[in-house]
């Protein structure tokens, strides 16, 4: 499993308010979470920040002593209660902050996590910030977004063609950190041998559509060893082309492949 991660400030913002870490605990088990802040540059900075360290500690808690341990194997529901447990950990530590500062009063989170192991992805999410898998010209969203226009999606009052076009595309419906709790929606998915794993915030999927995604990632020189110089150089190309587009916002992009 290689991986290559990157976050640029865009070309519109002043700082950064995404947030990622990345942890390869074995070649067949990876973490990776996603965070993209919100409620003023100092506030929506530290909100991804507390929320991105606190989800990977929780759930290095729990699968460590499982890597230690060979013999003994975690169970999909064990899994998922450890993903869920990050999430709640995470919005508790943003929302004490928040508490606890004038000027972080109002700030919080999105937040796409995942624990990979061989082929098995285990994912979580809150807000809008996305995982995808692609496959050659095939890319397909794992996660759903917590968003008022895919709530309108989902009550068939607008298409998702119109969602794209949207005026109130950045409206979440769901954050980290802004209540006393919050639920994180879990799914699972296969990696397909050859696929690839996205992980973004929507200062990439804003500016780059699906297709261009596509072509960006299965433009390889030579698809059947895919070395980490050319894995970086795909995380570049895509933050460069949603620069190149317009940079409206912070750009986070996580790739991993098998």
């Amino acid at each position: 499993m290689i991986c290559s991660a990157s976050t640029n400030t865009g070309m519109r913002r002043s700082n950064n308010q995404d947030n990622f870490m990345l942890r390869k605990y074995t070649e067949k088990t990876t973490l990776c979470v996603v965070c993209d802040g919100m409620g003023g540059a100092k506030g929506g900075e530290e909100a991804s920040k507390i929320a991105a360290e606190s989800f990977v500690h929780t759930v290095d808690q729990f699968i460590i002593p499982y890597l230690k341990n060979r013999d003994k194997q975690a169970s999909t529901s064990d899994i998922k209660r450890a993903l869920a447990k990050g999430v709640a950990v995470a919005n508790e530590n943003v929302y004490i902050a928040a508490k606890q500062s004038k000027d972080h009063k109002s700030m919080g989170t999105t937040l796409v996590g995942a624990l990979i192991i061989d082929r098995n992805i285990f994912a979580i999410n809150v807000g809008d910030s996305r995982l995808y898998t692609l496959n050659g010209d095939t890319i397909r969203q794992i996660t759903k977004d917590h968003s008022y226009v895919q709530y309108l999606i989902d009550m068939g009052a607008m298409s998702k063609e119109e969602a794209e076009n949207s005026t109130h595309k950045n409206i979440i419906t769901r954050a980290v950190g802004t209540d006393i709790s919050v639920e994180g929606d879990i799914y699972t998915a296969k990696l397909e041998e050859g696929s690839f794993l996205l992980f973004c915030t929507d200062g990439l999927t804003n500016m780059v559509d699906n297709e261009e995604i596509c072509n960006i990632v299965s433009n390889e020189r030579n698809p059947s060893k895919l070395d980490q110089v050319e894995l970086d150089l795909k995380v570049r190309r895509l933050i460069d082309t949603a620069n190149k587009n317009g940079g409206y916002d912070n750009i986070t992009a996580v790739l991993i492949r098998m």
